[in-house]
């Protein structure tokens, strides 16, 4: 090997430290680039950004010489401007990977980690060689770059990036632990790390569907209210209201039996001890109006017992259930053993306040509902519906003034607006 192909360090190390604040206000253009081509994606990162210090890109195009003279393939260095996405969950990183293909140009995708055992202590992440976009370019003319790479990973493929990184990448000697209970501890340890990425994941497409549901049984209650009793609630949900980019009116995705004809055995993956699947169960049955069925499932869940939120919870759902089927006496007892559950649950008393209206209990109903907004004092529709309470009774200054604290909490509540047109106009102001 002739002395010419030798790399000169001190020219190379003047070059590069002539060109580091040139790369350094280009990279906090680009990640300000990319921040904002994140902005929509909801996830909740956080983004971290370097120059390549000089003596790690010496090492590392000293390698890729090594490898070029051995197999005749250059590898350029593409990692001088970096920047890590660290995302808290396995599907962010999907997310972010989405976007950002959207936004920039992709010269390549690496997903580092991808197949190999946990024995091999390596880690896990997508990388991302974007080009550099030419305005970037143009303001710096001097820049020798068009790519600059990007990390996407999870919090804990990040730890286990860093602490691997210290133990093995920048271990001089290159020494592994030869002793296999250590190697044995360093392979337990990342699968650990990677387990817990997928135990987290599926705890949030728990909690996703969860809220899918719950929100969709907030808004069927809501319309079924107003049906009940126009004026029960602040503002009716509109037809085709989606959930999650989903319809809240659908179809039943088993082939379950109605709560009438079902028993035990027909209650989808009951489980012993899994109340979370069987939470989902009873409010897929519940939006589905299959109202027995439903009933049936939150009945099973308080019979294996739960914690007191979760109890306070079931409760108000069956009772709902209950309700939706004029059951009203029922209905009352789930809201009413709810509300001595919890007894700062704002919910359970603002429940029992609505069902004491429809029964035409009128000072009850406002025992719950005042109880409701000493809790909560903003909880809008317990508000409106004292302020219906009010306007029953005669009382049409009380029915104005909360129909006026309704509408500083939710301005633009149609049903509150047009009710407050009615109460002026009794009033004759």
């Amino acid at each position: 090997m002739s002395i010419s192909q030798y790399p000169d360090r001190k020219k190379l190390r003047d070059e590069y430290t002539s060109l580091l604040p040139c790369y350094i206000a280009a990279l906090e253009i680009f990640q300000a680039r990319l921040r904002t081509a994140l902005a929509d994606s909801d996830v909740h990162f956080t983004m971290k950004y370097r120059v390549k210090a000089f003596d790690s890109y010496y090492g590392k195009l000293l390698k890729r010489k090594t490898h070029e003279r051995r197999t005749g393939e250059a590898i350029p260095i593409h990692d001088i401007m970096g920047t890590r996405v660290v995302c808290p969950f396995l599907d962010d990183v999907e997310v972010v990977e989405l976007y950002l293909r959207d936004a920039f140009a992709v010269r390549e995708i690496e997903r580092k980690g991808a197949g190999r055992a946990f024995s091999d202590f390596g880690y896990s992440s997508t990388h991302l060689l974007l080009e550099i976009p030419e305005d970037i370019r143009d303001l710096f003319p001097d820049l020798n770059l068009r790519i600059a790479e990007v990390q996407v990973r999870t919090f804990l493929q990040d730890a286990w990036a860093e602490v691997e990184h210290e133990l093995i990448y920048k271990n001089s000697n290159n020494i592994t632990p030869m002793d296999e209970p250590l190697r044995r501890k360093l392979a337990a340890l990342n699968a650990n790390l990677s387990l817990s990425d997928d135990i987290f994941q599926e705890i949030r497409d728990y909690q996703r569907r969860l809220h899918c549901e719950l929100n969709k049984r907030r808004y069927s209650f809501t319309a079924q209210l107003d049906e009940i009793k126009p004026g029960l609630t602040a503002a009716a949900p509109q037809t085709g209201k989606t959930v999650n980019g989903g319809k809240i009116n659908g179809n039943k995705a088993t082939g379950w039996r109605t709560g009438a004809e079902a028993n035990d055995d027909d209650i989808p993956e009951l489980v012993p001890n899994n109340k979370d699947q069987l939470l989902l169960n009873a409010l897929n049955a519940h939006n589905e109006k299959d109202f027995p069925l439903a009933i049936r499932i939150y009945t099973k869940i308080l019979e294996q017992g739960c914690p007191t939120n979760i109890k306070a919870l079931v409760l108000i759902h069956r009772g709902k259930a209950y309700f939706s089927q004029s059951n009203y006496k029922d209905a009352r007892s789930d809201f009413e053993a709810a509300a001595e559950c919890e007894p700062a649950n704002n919910r359970a008393f603002y429940h029992l306040g609505v069902v004491d209206r429809v029964l035409g209990d009128n000072n009850s109903a406002m025992n719950a509902l005042q109880a409701c907004i000493e809790i909560n004092p903003f909880h809008v529709d317990a508000l409106f519906a004292i302020s219906g309470v009010y306007f029953d009774t005669g009382d049409y200054p009380g029915a104005l003034e909360y129909c006026e604290k309704a509408l500083l909490v939710e301005p633009e509540a149609a049903t509150v607006k047009e009710f407050r047109k009615m109460v002026i106009s009794r009033m004759n102001l």
